[in-house]
């Protein structure tokens, strides 16, 4: 009775296995799956808007930021030197305004006392002064506000939650306006890349579920969804040569390989032991939708 009763059980199990490994093998056989994945990301170059010495680098390779964190701070000397000397210009120019000011309205009020006893030419003349040199503290307020920008920018700091990567700058190197200093990758912005064969691309279409399974953690599977299909690769015939004809390189392949197209997959939840490192690989998995009638 008893080895009947292991027997059947045995059975059961042996059923079960083969049942379960029919059912992934059938999603594999069945759903278009491929082991051609990515994890990318958006990657932000941190740009300088100004130019000089690095004197403060709070930072290190590899480390988490919060935005708004500082990444780095350019020597701001010349820059508060060159705001104080707009406030300065500013001030001098106030006093040019207030000065044509008064000598517009001197000339208005003698020759609302005594018509003619000032030129109609003097008055229009006062008045061009003063618009000239309210013209010119508009002017020195714009450079004001320039430098103060300027000041301001001597501090860059990190517009999203992310982590700095490949710092290569040190103390006292010198930041270049324009040129990129660093990367930050925005840590809320990752999603997988599957390379899915053209041929595996019909009935594939957004919000179908998905599965992908990262290398670096083969036994945790992650839920997903796709998000996006793209609609064109680069090929390497047809660009223009020799008279701007089309440059297409014979082949004498006996089979002709299919495409390999980018689908962009949303991970839903990603568990706080599991850190996801751009460039690494994934397998996807897509569970396409069944067509509903119309």
């Amino acid at each position: 009775m008893h080895r009947s009763l292991r027997l059947t059980i045995t059975l059961c199990l042996l059923l079960l296995a083969i049942l379960l490994g029919y059912q992934r093998y059938a999603d594999y056989l069945l759903n278009p799956w491929t082991r051609d994945g990515q994890v990318r990301a958006q990657v932000i170059q941190i740009t300088p808007q100004v130019n000089g010495q690095i004197v403060e680098l709070p930072i290190r390779d590899n480390q988490v930021v919060k935005a708004g964190d500082l990444l780095f701070r350019i020597d701001p000397r010349p820059y508060q030197a060159a705001l104080e000397d707009a406030e300065a210009a500013i001030s001098g120019a106030s006093i040019n305004v207030a000065q044509a000011q008064d000598e517009l309205d001197r000339g208005k009020a003698l020759t609302k006392r005594d018509p003619g006893v000032v030129a109609q030419f003097r008055l229009v003349q006062l008045a061009n002064n003063l618009k000239e040199a309210q013209a010119l503290k508009t002017r020195a307020q714009a450079v004001r506000d320039s430098a103060q920008l300027n000041l301001e920018f001597t501090e860059v700091r990190a517009s999203v939650n992310g982590y700095v990567t490949n710092l290569e700058l040190r103390l006292g190197s010198q930041a270049v306006a324009s040129r990129a200093a660093l990367a930050l990758i925005d840590r809320n912005s990752f999603w997988v890349h599957g390379f899915f064969k053209e041929s595996e691309l019909a009935g594939m279409q957004s919000g179908d579920r998905a599965q992908v399974t990262l290398m670096t953690y083969p036994d945790q599977p992650l839920d997903a969804v796709v998000d996006s299909i793209g609609w064109g690769i680069a090929q390497p015939d047809g660009s223009p040569g020799h008279n701007l004809l089309p440059s297409v390189s014979p082949t004498f392949q006996w089979i002709r390989l299919a495409q390999r197209v980018p689908v962009r997959v949303h991970l839903l939840q990603v568990p706080e032991d599991i850190n996801l490192r751009v460039g690494t690989t994934a397998s996807v998995l897509v569970s396409k939708q069944e067509p509903t009638e119309p």
